[in-house]
């Protein structure tokens, strides 16, 4: 009996699918939005027209996602793009490309320009999604890939997007928390899913829900389940596991004209045909009331004042951001931050003290148009950074949150997004 049953157990691995039990080292990475070419800037994804939006669409409806970038060479390069399915927590999925692509695979960037009358001289390339060469046929997370020669070893941007199957209806409001001590300084973010129209059997195993402050995916977000299960709504009404720090309102700067300063710009200087721009000292709000200022939640706007058309007549230039500071923080670094840096922290936004003016500074290469931005602590040892350290915390804080739905479709063995809504914290207080 027991050599049979080895035999048998043999039999059923030689005719089941070979990937079944493979190991897939691609399903272990977690994909971000990355830029991995030095010459690289100004990566941008958004629907078509709503530049200030998630890039998220719904699945085979009328809109287009915009995807554009700038190279900082005179030559046109040869780049190519494919596109990844991706599990609700950003993993390959591991579906075929035919699962989910109709049209070809892999596709060159057509569509691309030269700079006008800028200094810094680039090449602006641009591509919708979907288009007459690629159409995707499944809802849920989504990884662009930009790739150079012809070889997709060669990736120089990777590019987050979703797709949305709307099945579900979301309402919620954001509040006070419970907890008195956090009152003053957080907000809370209570909500249900409505669904008399889609069957969820197992909402703790086939539902997962992500809830985020401004788009941010950068570790801040909260991963939730239902804490009442009640017939065709699920309600996530906690008292911490949906709470977050109100934050501050960002700082902003305009550098849509280099002609004249504008508000926080402290001087404008040209040298070599390239221009530097001081903005005005920061400071330490931690400990500071709150003053409402009207802001983009994080965000940025590539515009330019004299000209028509930004994507090629914007300019670059250098922008130096500097924070008054008694001491060197010891216990992490400082970064500037926001959706600019694709709200990550690199060498690319890290401050460093300056001893001789008892402050921390950084200089960054950025295109003309309108900023927000914050200083960010990282501590060491943390992965997410810190916006309260500087910034200071208050409940009265605008901001977005975002909800994201995910259900795994366990016959297609993939997480479908089948809802989003954004709720904005001032309508509530």
């Amino acid at each position: 009996m027991h050599k049979n049953l080895v035999v048998y157990i043999s039999i059923i691995f030689l005719i089941l699918p070979k990937g079944l039990f493979a190991y897939n080292s691609e399903s272990e990475t977690v994909y971000f939005n990355e830029i991995l070419k030095k010459s690289i800037h100004t990566v941008l994804m958004h629907p078509v027209n709503w530049e200030l939006t998630e890039p998220i669409i719904e699945l085979n409806g009328d809109n287009q996602l915009l995807f554009s970038f700038d190279d900082i060479t005179e030559n046109i390069q040869d780049y190519s793009y494919k596109i990844i399915h991706c599990t609700s927590d950003w993993h390959n999925s591991g579906l075929s490309e035919f699962d989910f692509i109709d049209g070809f695979t892999e596709n060159q960037i057509q569509d691309y320009e030269h700079s006008f009358t800028t200094n810094v001289g680039f090449i602006h390339y641009s591509l919708k999604i979907p288009n007459n060469e690629i159409q995707l046929k499944l809802s849920g997370n989504y990884i662009l890939e930009i790739y150079e020669d012809f070889d997709p070893e060669k990736v120089i941007i990777r590019q987050r997007f979703m797709l949305l199957n709307s099945k579900v209806e979301i309402k919620g409001d954001v509040k006070h928390p419970i907890a008195i001590d956090l009152r003053e300084t957080h907000q809370e973010v209570d909500f249900s899913i409505l669904h008399p129209n889609f069957n969820i059997d197992n909402p703790h195993a086939d539902l997962q829900v992500v809830l985020t402050q401004n788009g941010r995916l950068d570790g801040s977000e909260k991963n939730l389940k239902p804490l009442f299960i009640r017939k065709n709504e699920l309600v996530f009404d906690y008292e911490m596991e949906n709470v977050f720090p109100g934050g501050n309102e960002f700082r902003n700067f305009d550098l849509k004209s280099l002609r004249y300063q504008t508000r926080y710009i402290k001087e404008i200087t040209k040298e070599n045909e390239q221009t530097n721009v001081l903005l005005t000292a920061g400071n330490n709000r931690h400990f500071k009331q709150y003053i409402y200022e009207q802001d983009l939640n994080g965000r940025f706007l590539i515009d330019v004042q004299e000209r028509d058309e930004p994507s090629t007549e914007a300019d670059y230039c250098n922008v130096t951001f500097w924070l008054p500071f008694d001491n060197e923080i010891k216990h992490g670094d400082l970064y500037v931050y926001g959706g600019f840096c694709n709200w990550t922290c690199s060498d690319k936004n890290k401050m460093e003290y300056d001893f001789d003016t008892g402050s921390y500074r950084k200089t960054i290469f950025l295109k003309q148009g309108y900023y927000n931005y914050q200083y960010a602590l990282l501590e060491n040892g943390k992965k997410t950074p810190d916006l309260t350290y500087i910034e200071g915390s208050h409940w009265e804080t605008e901001n977005n949150y975002v909800i994201y739905v995910y259900y795994h479709d366990i016959a297609l063995n993939y997480d479908m997004l089948i809802g989003c809504q954004t709720l904005n914290s001032t309508a509530k207080f």
